[in-house]
């Protein structure tokens, strides 16, 4: 097996200024549609951990020494973060993940990094290409040294797409001018086949790729404490979008990620999860996939399927950001089983 990679800050050679259109995706859909539902369902628990700071977009819970996750409260007029994220310290280092749906946000973020740890943030991760993660990456440029941006190899080259950009090289910090600046990956992408491991000094961060909300997902994982940032892996009472999905992928992804019950999920939208949770995910995601497959052995197509569907209340309540969200699910797993 490969040795891991130990990724260390600095290792940002330059940055280049290009401009190019932005094109509005899922996650543009999922942000002016889940206002409601977010605040009304998902949302209805306490935190898990302990509250260190409360705004009205987001909130950030303490869950060890040196170690906060951020859960997004999105509501109307409130769209700063949208996704969840969070900050990991060690003595060296500071880490924070996601780059959220505006500079603002990401802003914010940066900024409580520097509150609670005195230092501005050295690394940042995104979990996934979806502008609900990545359109607020500027945002974290607050420091005298700009942090290096971290995500899979397939993250950048679908964000780069996205933009009409050219692929640039690996090292490489590409801002995009659209009105206002854009930030994708530039410094130490994680290899597709293998873990890698960010060292921040007494505390060793992993990046994980993994495959299934979208072809470019990671997780970010800790071992003290337990804990992992699942990104749109993994959405919390709230049904996911499935509009980039491999649905196969995505069930074998999850039933593999969430095999430890000692390690606490932070999905990427929704609460921190309990157990109950994680294991209503399963079933849900797994309950989508047999329906699927019985109505196209049945004939229907995914627009006839998608409208006959429903939950089991066995497996807990769904938010639905939008009406028709059922229908992305079953357009996914039609494409895979017709091998599109």
């Amino acid at each position: 097996m490969p040795r891991e990679p130990t990724c260390t800050p600095g290792d940002i050679s330059r940055r280049t200024i290009l401009s190019g259109a932005v094109s509005c995706g899922a996650y543009t859909l999922f942000a002016l549609g889940a206002t409601t539902a977010l605040n009304r369902r998902a949302f209805a628990d306490q935190a898990l951990g302990e509250t260190v700071r409360t705004e009205p977009f987001a909130r950030l819970e303490m869950l060890g020494q040196g170690v906060w996750a951020m859960i997004s409260t999105t509501g109307p007029g409130q769209m700063q973060t949208v996704s969840n994220g969070g900050i990991i310290a060690g003595s060296e280092g500071v880490l924070v993940v996601e780059g959220l749906n505006t500079i603002e946000g990401a802003a914010w973020l940066s900024q409580m990094a520097k509150d609670l740890t005195g230092r501005w943030p050295t690394h940042v991760v995104v979990t996934h290409y979806h502008g609900d993660h990545s359109n607020g990456l500027a945002g974290h440029l607050r420091g005298a040294e700009p942090p290096a941006v971290l995500a899979t190899l397939k993250t950048r080259e679908l964000l780069l797409n996205q933009w009409g950009q050219p692929p640039a090289g690996e090292g490489d910090q590409v801002i995009a001018t659209t009105g206002q600046p854009r930030l994708v990956p530039n410094a130490i992408l994680v290899h597709p086949d293998r873990t890698t491991t960010i060292d921040l000094g007494g505390r060793t961060v992993r990046l994980v790729p993994r495959l299934g909300h979208t072809p470019s997902d990671l997780t970010i994982e800790l071992d003290e404490p337990k804990l992992t940032w699942c990104g749109d892996l993994f959405f919390n009472r709230l049904f996911p979008w499935y509009g980039d999905a491999i649905p196969s992928k995505l069930s074998a992804t999850c039933t593999a990620l969430f095999e430890d019950i000692h390690t606490t999920y932070i999905p990427g939208h929704g609460p921190i999860a309990k157990r109950e949770d994680v294991r209503n995910y399963l079933g849900m995601i797994e309950h989508v996939g047999q329906a699927a497959h019985t109505a196209f052995d049945a004939g229907k197509t995914a627009d006839q399927a998608w409208r006959e569907y429903q939950i089991p209340e066995a497996l807990g309540e769904w938010a639905k950001f939008r009406e028709d969200v059922y229908r992305y699910a079953f357009l996914a797993w039609e494409r895979e089983l017709r091998g599109e």
